[in-house]
Formats: C-alpha cells, sequence, structure tokens
C-alpha cells in the first residue's frame, strides 16, 4: 500500500496560519523568541490556544515559518524592483533604489534574523534548522548578485555565495546601526546605501577588460 500525499490545507486553515504569522512578527519583535508565550501570540492573533495547535506544533514552529516568510518577502521585493527597468536602464543608483524599498520590512527581518542566529547558537538543535534556511535565503541573493552585476556590466571576484555572504553581513550591520540610532539619525541608513554600493563594486570587474583591446 503507497503512502497517500498529505491533504492540501484549506483556503480557512490557510488563512489562519497567515493571521497567526502576521501577528507573531509584532510579538516575536517586541519580547523574542524565549520571552514569546504561545498565549501572547494567540491573544495578538485573535484565536484560542486551539487554533494554534491545529496549526503549529510549538512556538519556535511559528518562529521559523515567520522568518522563512520574511525572508522571501524579502527575496521578492528585490526581485520586483529588479523588473521595473530594463537591463539598459540599471545603474549604481538603482542598487539604492533597491535597498530603498526593502526599508519598511528591514527591520522586522533584522529582529527575527538575529534571533534566529542567537537561538540557533544556543540551541544546538535549532542550529540544522536556522543553517538550511540561511544557506537557501543567501544561495537566492547570491543569484541576485549575479542579475545585478551582469547588468552593470560586470562579475564577482570572489564566489557569488562569498559576495552575498559579505554584503548581507554588511547589511545587517547597518540596520543594527539603525535600529540602534532609533530616531536620532540616520546613520545606519547612510552606512547601508554608501557601504553596499562600494563594495559591490569592490568586489567585481568589469566583464570585459578594457586594456585587453588593441589597435
Amino acid at each position: 500500500m503507497t503512502d497517500q500525499p498529505a491533504p492540501a490545507p484549506t483556503r480557512r486553515r490557510a488563512n489562519t496560519r497567515a493571521r497567526i504569522l502576521d501577528a507573531a512578527a509584532a510579538v516575536f519583535a517586541q519580547k523574542g523568541l524565549n520571552g514569546a508565550t504561545v498565549d501572547d501570540l494567540m491573544s495578538a492573533a485573535g484565536y484560542t490556544r486551539g487554533a494554534f495547535y491545529s496549526n503549529f506544533s510549538t512556538k519556535e514552529d511559528v518562529f521559523y515559518a515567520l522568518y522563512e516568510k520574511q525572508s522571501a518577502l524579502m527575496v521578492g521585493l528585490v526581485r520586483d524592483s529588479l523588473q521595473t527597468g530594463g537591463p539598459d536602464e540599471f545603474d549604481l543608483g538603482s542598487v539604492g533604489a533597491i535597498l530603498e524599498a526593502l526599508r519598511p520590512h528591514a527591520r522586522i527581518w533584522y529582529l527575527l534574523q538575529t534571533e534566529a542566529q542567537l537561538h540557533a547558537m544556543r540551541t544546538p538543535e535549532s542550529g540544522a534548522r536556522f543553517q538550511e534556511q540561511s544557506a537557501g535565503f543567501e544561495s537566492e541573493i547570491a543569484e541576485i548578485l549575479v542579475d545585478v552585476l551582469g547588468r552593470l556590466g560586470r562579475r564577482p571576484t570572489i564566489s557569488s555565495v562569498q559576495l552575498a555572504d559579505v554584503l548581507t553581513s554588511l547589511y545587517i550591520r547597518g540596520l543594527a546601526r539603525e535600529a540602534l540610532a532609533g530616531d536620532a539619525a540616520p546613520t545606519g541608513s547612510a552606512f547601508v546605501e554608501a557601504t553596499l554600493p562600494a563594495v559591490l563594486l569592490g568586489l567585481s570587474t568589469p566583464l570585459v577588460d578594457p586594456g585587453s583591446h588593441r589597435s
């Protein structure tokens, strides 16, 4: 007897899960993974514990589903930004436009990413889960960076995955500065907008070496 595939979730259940995840973003951002409780999550979403356990096993499942959703949102926003103009219209200033498109969602993603990393370090059994999700995110960012550099007539001088790791780390550092500065000054924003394009150029080279053409 062959195993039957699991039934697809109903629309109602999908809506419930989506609502729980949306509400969980604010809860985890405020209290962190360890500080938040199932009751906190359900109170924010307007559901009972029964609704929670019909969709998730633990609050960690909610957290990592949310982290995956937010990471996919960030990647999707970048891809959408790249589709707004043709390759010939893309220049270094377009990188700033992409970063600006990410800004409304960047703080939540940063808090979730940092919380996930800390939880993985403190809870070894969560390490593999975090590493898998991080690797998938960086792989997509690496693919995007190759596209971005191609539009600029350039190619990376290190592996695209290494480049994604460097730029993601710098982006996270910029978001941390911005979060700590609060409303005082846009120091994090300035750091990101000035540093990332410069590093992108510094770790890439023109597709065609100008010195290779001889008369």
